[in-house]
């Protein structure tokens, strides 16, 4: 291999990006339960939760047919009973007993619902379509021993004062046993107990209690979980106050007078003090109703998705009373819609904790090399030499020809204001990235690539001539093949005149179309290896993937940069996959 003076300090350049970074700021909270709904069970005011009213949270049943597990957890809590007492304060005027503590235990343990009910559905979905790649996690809520109650009963034949705090920390110890204790002796076969949920969503009246019950929990082996409220006192305290996983709570789903940006702000809170996110919607997120809340909920999914919440935050899903069922049994293809975006998003998320449930045959290609992390930029040395680290198959880069027959690396055709067809390659080069590296030449960037194991995907843009094509096409075959880099080079284009060009110079190298206008048997006709479309020519011409595989040639997908869709890439098993997120994708297959 050649090692030039020029490549020296790119690869010294790179190395500094790599290895010298600043301390990694906070993110969000991952745990072992991906995506934890919310279910409000207990009060005589509550459903039942049978069988049948929980199967629409064990699998989602999609428009097209099929059906998949969806939530792997469920938070089993309850603020009041129904009857007049609550679990925690600012729901009731009086506070639950301890016969009512009892009650709610009952109902907990009740056969045929609640527990007893989520185990059998999933045992009934696991016999039509097949265990999950999970066991199913259960968190179960504890009532607040309520500062200053005198009424809750006796323990041990000692009547409780709870303006004592060793006697709220003594009947809330109690209620932990029994829940152990029944939870065990119940026997389920799918679910596991992983921890408690501390119900109160403040520290205002409990502040002192969450560590030593912490400590507790800790020694019975299980978890201590906490959603507090937006803002709430103590949210930013939560690992000092005992808690191993706490979720923020964006609050916006119900106040339409709340905007958007409060979810954004909602996101930057968790990450700064490395928290989970709770995704909020209810019944009124259906489209029909009066001032329905359907907009809010597709609201939470496009900021969560904008946020990198599904790709790095575990999430609780609050959906009040009985959100999922109300979307499932809705008429209106547009509830039915939105339920199935939302599943298809836990979905990956599945699939990128557990992999993928067959061979994943889809390879990705980095798009203008990986740009989307510290220190890189699009079409630089650095961004060719951490896609290479990262793993990826290959790397797309993008060709001009600059106005003295030179060959660089560039998108637009323009940069800092020069038109790269209209300025020489001199110019050029003193110009810079965004990560302070100079706009390299083609000349360099191979020079860096023979030191690489990517397969190196150019991309020849659309130049204002013919004849210009012409040029450019000759002097990168030419550039190519001095050094001996044929093998490992695809040739794209948007320009038909340009792919035939390098069709014509260099035969035996892949050339892939990238516009959505040639169907493939003509693509084969003009001698091209195959089809680089985007995702929407695929959608639009569902019969153009099987083609390609009819007659062999190599498929490929632009600019995927949402998993989900890139599930759609190895589910149709596409060839390639070009992204600007590869780490997202190796992520989702595992590799």
């Amino acid at each position: 291999m050649k090692t030039t003076r020029t490549f020296a300090f790119y690869l010294l350049l790179a190395a500094l990006t790599i290895f010298h970074k600043p301390a990694a700021a906070q993110n969000y909270q991952t745990t072992g339960i991906q995506d934890l709904a919310l279910i409000y069970q207990g009060g005589s005011h509550r459903l039942d939760w049978t069988v049948d009213e929980f199967r629409p949270y064990v699998v989602n049943h999609f428009a097209d047919g099929t059906k998949d597990w969806l939530f792997d957890g469920f938070l089993f809590l309850e603020f009041k009973d129904g009857s007049g007492r609550n679990y925690t304060v600012g729901y009731e005027k009086l506070n639950a007993r301890k016969g009512e503590w009892a009650w709610l235990l009952d109902r907990i343990f009740e056969q045929g619902k609640s527990l007893s009910a989520l185990d059998q559905c999933i045992g009934e979905q696991i016999r039509e379509i097949g265990k999950p790649a999970f066991k199913h996690q259960v968190v179960l809520g504890l009532p607040e021993a309520i500062r200053d109650q005198k009424d809750w009963g006796e323990l041990d034949g000692r009547v409780m004062d709870f303006s004592k705090e060793e006697d709220q920390i003594a009947a809330t110890k109690w209620y932990i046993d029994e829940l152990l204790e029944r939870f065990k002796a119940a026997g389920y076969k799918h679910l596991e107990l992983s921890g408690f949920y501390w119900v109160a969503e403040d520290t205002h009246h409990c502040a002192d209690l969450t560590i030593p019950l912490s400590e507790y929990i800790h020694a019975k082996g299980k978890l201590f979980y906490w959603i507090p409220y937006w803002q709430a006192k103590g949210h930013e305290e939560w690992k000092r106050l005992g808690f191993d996983v706490a979720y923020q709570q964006p609050n916006h789903f119900f106040n339409h007078s709340i905007p958007d940006s409060r979810l954004d702000d909602a996101c930057a809170t968790a990450r700064r003090h490395g928290m989970a996110m709770e995704f909020e919607f209810d019944e009124k997120a259906t489209a029909d109703i009066p001032n329905s809340s359907y907009d809010r909920m597709v609201a939470y999914i496009n900021h969560f998705e904008k946020n990198d919440v599904f790709n790095s935050s575990a999430v609780a899903y609050y959906c009040g009373n009985r959100g999922v069922l109300t979307l499932n049994e809705s008429k209106n293809p547009k509830d039915k819609a939105l339920m199935d975006r939302l599943a298809r998003i836990i979905r990956m998320r599945h699939i990128m904790k557990y992999g993928f449930p067959g061979k994943n045959k889809t390879r990705v290609i980095a798009h203008r090399g990986y740009w989307h992390t510290e220190g890189s930029a699009q079409n630089s040395i650095t961004s060719l030499l951490k896609a290479d680290q990262l793993g990826v198959y290959g790397v797309e880069f993008d060709v001009w020809m600059a106005s003295d027959g030179v060959p660089v690396l560039n998108h637009d055709g323009w940069h800092d204001g020069y038109d790269v067809q209209k300025t020489p390659s001199t110019t050029l080069t003193t110009l810079k990235l965004e990560n302070g590296e100079p706009l390299p030449t083609l000349a360099q960037f191979l020079d860096a690539a023979e030191n690489t194991k990517v397969r190196l995907i150019l991309e020849l843009k659309q130049h204002a001539t013919p004849e210009a094509e012409n040029a450019a096409a000759e002097a990168v075959v030419k550039m190519i093949d001095q050094r001996k880099l044929t093998k490992r080079v695809t040739y794209i284009t948007f320009s038909r005149h340009a792919m035939e060009e390098l069709i014509r110079l260099s035969p035996k190298t892949p050339v892939l179309y990238l516009g959505g206008n040639i169907s493939p048997e003509e693509l084969k006709a003009l001698g091209a290896a195959g089809g680089d479309y985007n995702y929407g020519v695929y959608l639009k011409n569902p019969s153009w993937l099987d083609d390609m595989k009819r007659m062999k040639m190599i498929s490929n997908v632009w600019t995927l940069n949402n998993p989900v869709d890139m599930v759609w890439t190895v589910e149709k098993q596409i060839d390639f996959i070009t992204t600007d997120r590869p780490d997202l994708f190796l992520k989702l297959s595992g590799e």
